[in-house]
Order: C-alpha cells, then structure tokens, then sequence
C-alpha cells in the first residue's frame, strides 16, 4: 500500500482543455432534456404538417410546341444560322407570352358552359365567387436542345379537367393566332417598307438639290482661292499691326529717356569748373541717344561740345594751368552755356517730332485692324458656308444609308413572302394536355419531410439553448474550462442511503459504486498535490448544503483506509455537525484545545491526544467543541497555530471542514494557514460566475487550489459521461459489479474491505 502513495506528490499530466464543448457533451445535455424537448418540438412540427396541409389543392397538365428551325440555304435572314433560330425562340416566346393570346384563352372559355363550369365548380364548393379570369393559369418554359428547341405550356387549376383544359386551348389559340396573324403581319410589313422607302428616296433628292442650290448661289468653285487669298491678306494685317505697335513701343521708349536727360540740363549759369563738367557730362550722355544723335543742328552741337570740352581740358593742362576765373575759361564756360541753350531747343523739337510720329503710328494700327476684322468676317463666312456643305454631305449619307437599309429590308420581307409553308411555319405541336391523376399541390410527402426536419432541429436546439441559458456549475466542462480548474472527482447522486448515514459511505463500505467514487478523487488529489506530508486540507463551499461534510468525512475514511493517519476537525464553529454521524458528544474539541493552551502546566500534545477520538482505524475526530460567532479572531491567535502544529505531530492528513464560504470569512481565513483547497459544488446549484469569483477569492489567499468537487450528480449522466467517457473509470466500472462477480463474490469483497 506505501507504494500507491509514492506518486502522491507527483504533479498530475497537464490536461488540455477545449473551450468548445464536444460532441458527446451536447448528447448528454440532449438526453438530459429530451422529455421537455419532445413535448416542445413535436407539436410546432405537428402544427405545421397540419396547416401547410390544409391548402387547396391544384392540379396541373402541360402541353408542348416543337421548333423546327429552316436549313441553312433558306435561312436569308442573316448569314449566322445560330442568330436566326435565337431570333425564332425570342419571337414564339414573345407570342406565346402575350396577352392577345391570353385574351383568345379567356373568351373560348367564357364562350363554352362545361368549360366554365368546370373552372368554377372548385370556388363554388368553397362558397368563393371569382371571376372567370382570375383561374386562368399557366406559363410558358424553353426546353430542348439547340438543334430542337421545345416550347412547354404548363398550366395549374383547381381542378384536374381544368388544368388540362387551359394547357390544350393556350397550345391550339397560339396555333390560329400565329396563322391568321402571318399574312397580315408581312403585308402590313411591306407596305410600311414601301411607304418607308418612298418617304426615304424624296427626302435624298431634296437634301440633293439644296446642295447643288447652295454651292451655286455661295460660287464654291472660288471657294478654296477665296480662303487662300484670305489668309494672305489677314497675315499681312496682322504682321503690320505688329510693327507698328512695336514703334510706338520704341518711341515710348525714346521719349522717356529724352524727357529724363532734360530734366537734367538745368538753367544754370555758373562758370565754375565742377558746373561745366556737370553739364558736359550731361549733355554727352543726350547725345548717346541713337534715334536723336543725327536729329537737326545735334550733329554740329556734339561737335562744337567735343571742341570746348578738348581745349578746356587743354586750358587746365597748360603750363601751370589756368583758373576758372581766367577770362579764356570762362569764355569757354559761356561757350558750353549756349551749346546747351541750343540743346535744349533741339531736343524740345525733337520731343514734339516723336509724339507727331506715333499718333500717325495708332492712326496707322488702328487702319491695319480695321482691315483685318474685315478679313476675319470675311474668313467666318467663307468657315460658315464649308460647315453647311459638310452638314449636307452627312445629312444625305445618313439618308442614302436608311434607303439602303429598308430597301435591304423589303426585299428580305418579299422574300420570305414567297417561301413555301413548310418554312414559313417551323413551329408544330409536339405533346398535347391530358388530365392529371392527383394533384401536385400540396406535396405531402415533402411536407411531411419538413415536418421531421422541424421536428429534428428544435429537438436538437431546444435542449442546447436552454443549457446556454442556464449557467450554473453541472458538467466538467463548466468547471475546467469556464471555471479554470481541475475537476477532482464527480459524486453521484445518493438516493438508497440515509441522509445520517452518507458521511459514512466510505467507512462502512454502504456502496461499492459511491465508494469507488471517493477512492477515485482520492487518487486524483494525490495526482494534484503539491506538497509534503503532513499536510492540512481544507474543504468548503459557496453555500450551505452542498455536502462539503458528506465529502469531508468520506475522503477522511478513504485516506485512512489508504493507511494514512487522518484527522478529521470539524472548524464548521457556527454549525457543527461532524459530531452527530459518530454520535460523539460536543463538549471537547477544536475550542477547548484552543482555551486550553494558555493554561499553565498543560502539555498541548497530551491534550490534544486525549482530545482525539479514533472513529475508524487511522481515523480520527476532532469535534468543534461547542459553538462561536468569534471563529476569525481565534484563528489570529498564537494558541490555534501551536494546536495545528500539535495536530501534525499525531497525523499525515487533516481535513478540515469548514463553513461555506459564500457566506462566511472563516475559511477565507483559514486558508491563510492550511496546504490545499477542495472546493466542493452541488449539481445545478450555483452559477459559474460566483463559483469563480470565490475561487478566485481562495487563490488571492495564497493557498493551494486542489480543484473541485461536482457532488450530487444525476445517475443518468454519471455512467455515461462524467466516468466511462470523461475519466474513464469510477461509477460506471462499478455499474455492473454485482452482474460480473455475482452477488455472493460482491458480498465477500464488501467485507474485505470493512475489515480493513
């Protein structure tokens, strides 16, 4: 036996978990509801069988038309044989579609009583009063092949005789219809072409002899030297408006810088050197001036200032240089005085002479353009009469083509009009209407089929939309991958056993199946645990009556029957209850041992042994020891610490069982200070969230999470799924343990084990 629990420390195998829950998951919550199910899907499936099949009944017949298209060599309206035939289908398809032929269907009808009367007989059985009309029915399909387009009539009544009826009329109305309606439709076709083509040819010669009226009053053989001589001339006016402008440009340009150097030949009359320079300088740069240089006296003036300027010079260099007081320079002073008085006259001569000049150059442009605004009219005009004559041109091409055009046409309508009857009439009646046995519609068959798919979907989604909806803790999947944790062990529910003796199922080995499930979680929790003996376990829950005592005390019976030295403590100080199924009093325990290690003289180990009450071989109790509200302050004292490390010192394993810890702190607190958590939940109890929430809650303690317990479970799912198919072992290995061994063999092995 110490070799099962060498691997009571191994951590167990990462198990993967799938988010999405498996097929045979979503057989088990079927199977869980099927009965709510059935009585749900059935009648809505029931429902609609009954009503889809309480419509009218209707009856329908067809008939068909076959098209025998022309051989190619007759084929002259388009070289395409293909074309041609698609022609053909669209016209009969047209035909057979329209409301003449409709109209033709409907007066036979209102014209024969056993027709009408066969039509309405179904509506005035019903008490219904309808228009004869309105119960005429049918459509026209395209079937075949290329070479053998068919066209098939189909129509659908209230009455067999009826359907059959309309299918025969609409094939033998379109017959006459397309008959009588040929020769008068190719006749009225050729008279319309001919008409056409008179109207086309008198509107050719008139727009013929409107051109020939035009170019003769417009001289067009002149055209062509007219546009020439047109642009030679606008080319010229244009080149002369140019240069004119760019004259008048240079004489503006002229007058600026005359009317600049003037302004700076001043009225001065100093005889001082600096003063003559200035006014030589000046006079000089007048000079410089090209359009002016050779304008009336300037030639002998620029002469004359080069001279004075030369023996003034030559005055300044003689000997010691004269003065500019010495009579000879200031004779020279007044000489270049007069050159420039004389100046000034030529150029106010010359300012006039330029501004004379380029009022005759704008008197000059203004000409030029005159002229070419004449030329470009001219130019308009002879564009305007081109255009017209191209408006002509294409104005008789298009008419010369539409003559072409319906000429072509006539002729093909002439044509066909002497073709033999054989081509001209390729459609022929291929299957004729008869009445139907039974009507097509409703199809019950099919209904009934929708009927079962119906039936088959709800009974499926039904089960599964009310298991989504309802989120309490009932299937592994909840627990390990909502939830997030390891599922420990999976109790069944208990039915056969009495209430005061299921905390002793395991000792008293009351069912071999229920036992078994406790020696599995058992070995999962050895799998799962983490840490050295001795080791304290904590077992709780979120709310009362969930059975955290009921797993408390047989996993305390399984661990000692695996031959650890367990210690069972009921901490449950607000309602204790461990006590009863020993029928133990309640007067020692967890609280006096806690009262008693403060006392002086009193040796906490020897307390706790004669505290301790052997229940079982390896198994030991250790009741509350009476009842308090004060449960977190006890476990902040020193005193609770030395009695837990006391309770190590006589055992491997202690399990506590604490209160439900939705409810109360205690085990909150108490966490702090064991090994391992065992979370205990009930079958469809309580809500995934708050399960999680709590659990969340015991991990932020620090402690060491085992996983959870799923007590009470339906018989009807433990076989199936929680052990064979989720685990594979447990209850259902034990189902059939009294079939396999026999009753006597099962009845030894029972004692086998209570003998310990």
């Amino acid at each position: 036996m110490e070799e099962n629990f060498e691997n009571f420390n191994t951590p167990s195998q990462p198990k993967s978990k799938s988010k999405i829950k498996g097929v045979s998951d979503f057989l088990l919550i079927i199977r869980d509801r099927w009965l709510l199910s059935l009585a749900l899907s059935l009648p809505f499936a029931l429902g609609y069988v009954f009503i889809k099949q309480q419509v009218h009944e209707y009856y329908r017949s067809s008939s068909s038309f076959s098209l025998i298209p022309p051989p190619a060599i007759l084929n002259l309206r388009s070289v395409d044989r293909d074309q041609h035939v698609e022609g053909l289908i669209a016209k009969h398809t047209e035909g057979l579609n329209s409301q003449q032929l409709r109209t033709n269907v409907i007066l036979n009808l209102k014209n024969s009583p056993e027709y009408k009367s066969v039509l309405l007989a179904p509506f005035l059985k019903d008490g219904i009063i309808v228009d004869l009309a309105s119960t005429v029915s049918y459509r026209v399909e395209q079937a075949g092949t290329k070479s053998r387009p068919r066209f098939i009539i189909t129509s659908d009544s209230r009455s067999a005789k009826g359907a059959m009826i309309i299918a025969d009329l609409v094939q033998k109305e379109y017959v006459k219809l397309h008959k009588s309606s040929k020769s008068e439709k190719v006749e009225f076709v050729k008279k319309t072409l001919e008409d056409l083509l008179e109207n086309s040819l008198s509107k050719e010669k008139k727009i013929a002899d409107d051109m020939s009226g035009f170019k003769k009053i417009n001289q067009l053989p002149f055209l062509e030297d007219e546009k020439r001589d047109t642009g030679n001339r606008k080319s010229q006016y244009s080149s002369e408006v140019t240069k004119s402008r760019l004259e008048q440009i240079r004489i503006n340009s002229l007058l600026r810088q005359i009317l600049a150097i003037k302004t700076r030949i001043g009225p001065t009359e100093s005889v001082s050197s600096k003063a003559v320079n200035d006014d030589i300088a000046v006079i000089k740069e007048f000079f410089e001036i090209d359009a002016i240089e050779e304008y009336g006296n300037i030639p002998a003036l620029r002469q004359t200032l080069y001279d004075l300027e030369r023996t003034r010079r030559d005055y300044e260099e003689t000997g010691s240089g004269y003065l500019e007081k010495h009579p000879r320079m200031i004779e020279n002073a007044r000489s270049v005085q007069q050159v420039k008085n004389a100046l000034k006259e030529e150029v106010t001569s010359s300012i006039e002479d330029l501004r004379d000049k380029h009022i005759q150059l704008s008197a000059q442009e203004k000409e030029f353009g005159d002229e070419m605004a004449k030329v470009q009219l001219e130019s308009e005009k002879l564009s305007e009469i081109e255009d017209r004559l191209k408006n002509f041109s294409r104005e008789l091409t298009v008419v010369q083509r539409s003559t072409d055009g319906i000429q072509s046409r006539l002729n093909e309508v002439k044509i066909e009009q002497a073709l033999p009857s054989e081509q001209d009439e390729p459609l022929r009646m291929e299957s004729f209407a008869s009445e139907p046995g039974g009507p097509y519609s409703p199809d019950k068959q099919k209904i009934k089929e929708q009927g079962v798919m119906i039936f088959s979907v709800l009974f499926i989604l039904i089960p599964i939309c009310l298991e989504f909806i309802d989120n309490r803790v009932k299937s592994p999947w909840d627990v390990e991958v909502f939830i997030g944790d390891d599922l420990i062990g999976g109790i069944p529910k208990i039915s056969e056993i009495e209430e005061r003796e299921r905390p002793l199922i395991v000792g008293n080995d009351l069912d071999d199946g229920l036992t078994e499930s406790f020696r599995s979680m058992y070995s999962r929790i050895q799998m799962n645990s983490h840490t050295d003996y001795p080791k304290l376990i904590l077992v709780t829950s979120a709310i009362p009556s969930e059975g955290k005592s009921l797993i408390s005390a047989n996993l305390a019976y399984s661990c000692a029957n695996h031959g650890r030295r367990t210690i069972l403590v009921d901490f449950d100080l607000r309602r204790p209850g461990l006590h009863k199924f020993c029928n133990l009093e309640n007067e020692k325990g967890l609280l006096s041992l806690v009262n008693e290690v403060g006392q002086k003289g009193k040796e906490i180990d020897q307390c706790v042994a004669e505290t301790l009450i052997e229940i079982h071989p390896n198994l030991f109790v250790l009741p509350s020891g009476g009842k308090t509200r004060a449960a977190t302050e006890m476990l902040e004292h020193d005193d609770f610490s030395v009695v837990i490390e006391s309770l190590k010192k006589n055992a491997e394993v202690i399990i506590i069982d604490s209160p439900p810890i939705g409810l109360f702190p205690d085990s909150l607190a108490i966490a702090r200070k064991v090994d391992e958590v065992l979370f205990v939940t009930r079958y469809g109890k309580v809500s995934r969230k708050i399960v999680k929430s709590l659990i969340g809650s015991i991990k932020e303690t620090g402690a060491n999470l085992l996983g959870v317990v799923l007590n009470d479970l339906p018989q009807k799912k433990t076989p199936g799924y929680y052990y064979s198919g989720y685990y594979g072992y447990g209850y259902f290995r034990y189902k059939y343990y009294n079939k396999y061994y026999g009753k006597s063999d099962a009845e030894e092995t029972r004692k086998t084990h209570a003998s310990g």
